[in-house]
């Protein structure tokens, strides 16, 4: 792996802070920052000050980690400068500029990939082999869901203040829970979506413009039904999956760290881990991205693939 690429960090909040260390810990030398607010990045050695086309064309790759609202213009000004792009999630919080921006990358022949580490969490990866293996059978329905309360997410400051809590800033449980949409068009191999439902609303007395619940309901062209819940609410963390399918369930729950097969000969274990190292999924898949920037090969979750779950969430 090249070591020496010079990579460029947009957003020195708390998913950019981790990219930062991470990239640090693989070995690249070479990571500058920028933030619009500077003394967020004023102890960093390596920082430009300002996106312009003078500063962006020296570098070779873009992490763009700034506010949803922003993630779009952002990249454009990247790729324009030629550089190769890692987008967090969401990919942005409408439509607006995604075909322009696609258009760049494939002109300018740039890797892109749009954040999907949740796929890179190890008892995910054993879900997904064992539909690959069609060890289910038929698969009638993915559901998945996720809940954790607002004012829990980042300790220390104040949730009224975050993006999330700001409907211009692109918040809101849906767009801030895009790995579940994700993780449900990924498992069901990216079928195409026959038809859609998506109910939110802000149901509690938390001080935000966005909404604090959601459930979506997606039929796919493959015949499998989907849905996702989601939640600002749950007091404690809550993060599960259950796929029903011909030959039997799978269940998979964060907290008991178990991937459960149920059929009518009983229920079996056939993944578990004592202890999770929850950033250990971010790691690999920069790995990830950053093996597809030296082969100059396409991700599996690039921008064309994220307007695809998006589309239906805006």
């Amino acid at each position: 792996m090249n070591k020496n690429l010079k990579i460029l960090i947009i957003g020195f909040g708390s998913i950019g802070a981790r990219h930062f260390k991470n990239l640090e810990s693989l070995g690249y030398t070479n990571v500058y920052v920028y933030d619009s607010l500077p003394e967020k990045i004023k102890d960093k050695k390596l920082k430009i000050e300002n996106l312009d086309k003078k500063n962006l064309e020296g570098l070779d790759v873009a992490f763009i980690c700034n506010p949803n609202h922003k993630h779009v213009e952002t990249a454009i000004k990247c790729a324009e400068a030629g550089l190769h792009l890692f987008i967090e999630k969401p990919l942005s919080h409408n439509l607006k500029g995604i075909n322009k921006l696609q258009k760049i990358v494939e002109k300018k022949k740039l890797v892109n990939m749009v954040a999907c580490n949740m796929r890179f969490f190890e008892s995910l990866q054993v879900i997904k082999n064992f539909l690959s293996e069609q060890k289910l059978g038929r698969v009638y329905s993915i559901n998945l869901q996720f809940g954790q309360y607002l004012p829990f997410w980042r300790p220390g400051t104040d949730y009224r203040q975050n993006y999330a809590a700001k409907k211009e800033m692109g918040g809101g449980i849906v767009l801030d829970d895009i790995h579940e949409f994700d993780l449900l068009f990924w498992l069901n191999d990216f079928s195409l979506v026959k038809k859609s439902c998506l109910f939110k609303n802000h149901a509690s007395d938390l001080e935000i413009e966005t909404e604090d619940q959601s459930k979506a309901i997606f039929e796919f062209e493959n015949g499998v039904l989907g849905s996702v819940f989601s939640d600002y609410l749950s007091k404690s963390y809550n993060r599960e999956c259950l796929i029903i399918g011909e030959k039997g369930n799978l269940r998979w729950d964060w907290n008991d760290r178990k991937v459960m097969f149920e059929s009518e000969n009983g229920i079996e274990v056939f993944f578990e881990k004592d202890q999770i190292d929850a950033n250990q999924m971010y790691v690999e898949e920069i790995k990830y991205f950053l093996e597809c920037v030296e082969e100059k090969t396409e991700t599996f979750s690039g921008i064309k693939r994220a307007r695809m779950v998006l589309k239906h969430l805006v």
